[in-house]
Parts: structure tokens; C-alpha cells; sequence
């Protein structure tokens, strides 16, 4: 599909072989072919009630932060973080073994992340530390010896000559994703998450959708998150044209930074301008840029953050026409968003 290449390293053999596990896991037979959301993060049914409660506090100790307010999970015997839960939000970093994200043919940056982010049954609040099953799925997640693929190791799978992997229903559901989106002055069209699965799509909004011969393979940068929390971890996900909030993603990049139920991580207190303090992201946050000539307000791209990079660059990764498709890379601006082309258009960081 592109002239370009990638060496793939240690974390496409971890994605190759999460992938296989996942094809297992996707037996259930879902709509669509779809993965449910049990299998990508929120094990369902949660384990039977077993004083959980009690276990996690005798092993754990939970602290309260602000800005945004969010419980940090740390354990008792050495104080080592291992969670973190945000008020409103179901997306939930938890510590886990180290990887390495890399992207030779865009860039030399290397990712070093020991987070994993988890998507939580239901949005997090102080009360449901009271929850024996919520609890008991928040402990699965922090004492899984043996992680399955989260949100960060699942954008990996369409990165430059990322190998194909189907599910029971033969979808083909990874695998190498172009860029499709066109904008003109008498067209606007865009690749969603299933033209590059090639399936029919059942919204609730707006009925079935069939996916467009002009957009195989190929994703545009709100089908690429639209793919990744809803498709692969179970968002509701919505087609029309949205004008309140909504409790999943719609379909555009600005909609989603302004319509989709979140917490508001990063803001630019100017209209127009960058947020000044970014030391609130954390991986799994999207990211929104204005990259309108005529507008700096309007939103027209949108990322997932994935974390620092060995230099100290905030790096996030989106489908994009640079490189045809998604990628973190530094072709055409680097992939940072605290500085830089990208960073200078960024408008908005929220948290699903």
C-alpha cells in the first residue's frame, strides 16, 4: 500500500502475539464483527463479589488529586503508584510491564511506557471504591501478570506494514491503515472506522451505513480513534451530526472535542491559542488541533496521546496524510504536541 517501511521491534512481536490472543478472545460472535467491549479491558462478567473492597483496602491506599480530580491507586507495602482513575472518565492508566514504541521510517524517537490504559465499565467515581465488582475488575486490571492489548498497544496495529489479523467472522480488523479524506470546495469525505474494515455498520443514530469502495483500508484521523475506543474497546458510536453531549464518539474531530461526554484536561485560555500547562496529559488522552489556515479555532485533527519519548517529547499518534495513514512520526511536522507545527495548533486535550 505505501512506499514507506518499518522495522518493526519488540512491540510488534508483543502486538503480533496479543493479536493472536485477541482473535481468540473475539468468539463471542458480536455484531458486525465486532470486539465487545470484555475483550479489550472490562472482562465481563466481573468476577462474583469476594470482599474485594476489603482486599484493596489493606493492599492499597487511595489518594485524591485535583486538576483534574482523579484517584491515584498506590500500594501499601511501597508506595508504588499503580493506577490512576479520573472523576467522569472511564479511560484508567495502570502500571505494567515496560515497552518500547518505535517508528523507524518517520522517526528516530523512541516510547519507553510502563502505562497501560484500561477502559472501565462504567466512569469513575470516589463511591465506587465501595463497589465490590468495580473493585474486582480494578484489581484484575492492576494484578494481571500477563496484560492482554490495551488502547496504546492497539494503535501500534496500524502503523506502516503492521501484519493483517482477522477475527472469528473473518473481518479483518488489523493491519496496515492508509489515509483517506478529501476536502475541497464542493466535496468533503472521510475514511470512518468501518470503510477500513470493510463491513456494514449499524448506528443507533442513523441505521446501517455501508463502508465506501473509495476508502479500503484506508482511515481518517477521527475513524482512527473512532476505531480504537469504539470499535476495538467498546464506545457507543454515533453518525449523525451531534449537538449535545453524547455518552461515546461522534463522528468528527471537532464534535468529539466539543460533544463527547470526557473531562477537559487542557484547554488554551485564548481562543485561538495552545494550552499553556500540559503537565496534566496522560497516555490515552485525545488530543485536538486547529490545522484550519482561515481559522485557528476551528478543530480539524485529532490524536491519542501516547506519552514522553526518550527526548522529553509528548508524542501522540493520528492517521495522517504525511505518511498515509497512522503514525507518530515527524514527517511534515514533528509528532509532539508541546511543541513544534502540531504543537502550536493544539486546542484541546480531553479524557473519554
Amino acid at each position: 500500500m505505501r512506499n514507506l517501511r518499518i522495522v518493526l521491534t519488540a512491540l510488534a512481536a508483543v502486538a503480533v502475539v496479543a493479536a493472536g490472543l485477541v482473535v481468540v478472545r473475539l468468539a463471542t460472535g458480536s455484531p458486525n464483527g465486532a470486539a465487545p467491549a470484555s475483550s479489550w479491558g472490562t472482562p465481563t462478567p466481573m468476577r462474583s463479589p469476594r470482599n474485594e473492597v476489603e482486599r484493596l483496602e489493606q493492599q492499597y491506599k487511595l489518594v485524591d488529586r485535583t486538576r483534574p480530580d482523579r484517584t491515584e491507586v498506590h500500594r501499601r507495602n511501597d508506595n508504588e503508584l499503580v493506577a490512576t482513575l479520573t472523576v467522569g472518565a472511564r479511560t484508567v492508566v495502570v502500571a505494567g510491564p515496560e515497552r518500547r514504541f518505535t517508528e523507524p521510517s518517520s522517526t528516530p524517537a523512541v516510547i519507553k511506557s510502563t502505562s497501560w490504559v484500561r477502559v472501565a465499565p462504567e466512569p469513575w467515581q470516589t463511591r465506587r471504591g465501595k463497589d465490590e465488582e468495580f473493585v474486582g475488575w480494578l484489581l484484575d486490571q492492576i494484578e494481571d501478570e500477563d496484560p492482554p492489548i490495551d488502547v496504546l498497544g492497539a494503535t501500534m496495529q496500524y502503523l506502516i506494514d503492521a501484519p493483517d489479523g482477522r477475527n472469528d467472522e473473518d473481518v479483518r480488523y488489523i493491519g496496515d491503515a492508509g489515509f483517506g479524506y478529501v476536502h475541497s470546495a464542493d466535496e468533503r469525505d472521510g475514511a470512518d472506522f468501518y470503510d477500513y474494515l470493510e463491513i456494514p455498520w449499524e448506528f443507533s443514530d442513523s441505521g446501517k451505513k455501508k463502508p465506501s469502495e473509495r476508502w479500503d483500508r484506508d482511515l481518517d484521523c477521527s475513524g482512527f480513534v473512532r476505531l480504537i475506543y469504539g470499535y476495538r474497546f467498546g464506545l457507543p458510536l454515533f453518525n449523525d451530526p451531534v449537538s449535545t453531549t453524547v455518552d461515546g464518539l461522534p463522528r468528527t474531530a471537532s464534535s468529539m472535542a466539543s460533544y463527547a461526554r470526557s473531562v477537559l484536561v487542557a484547554a488554551g485560555r485564548t481562543p485561538g491559542k495552545a494550552p499553556a500547562d500540559l503537565t496534566a496529559l496522560q497516555p490515552g488522552d485525545l488530543v485536538f488541533f486547529s490545522l484550519h489556515k482561515e481559522d485557528p479555532n476551528l478543530i480539524t485533527h485529532s490524536g491519542i496521546y501516547l506519552g514522553k519519548d526518550e527526548d522529553g517529547g509528548m508524542r501522540f499518534v493520528s492517521s495522517r496524510e504525511t505518511v498515509d495513514g497512522p503514525t507518530f512520526g515527524d514527517v511534515s511536522g514533528d509528532g509532539v504536541v508541546d511543541s513544534g507545527y502540531f504543537g502550536d495548533r493544539l486546542r484541546r486535550v480531553i479524557r473519554l
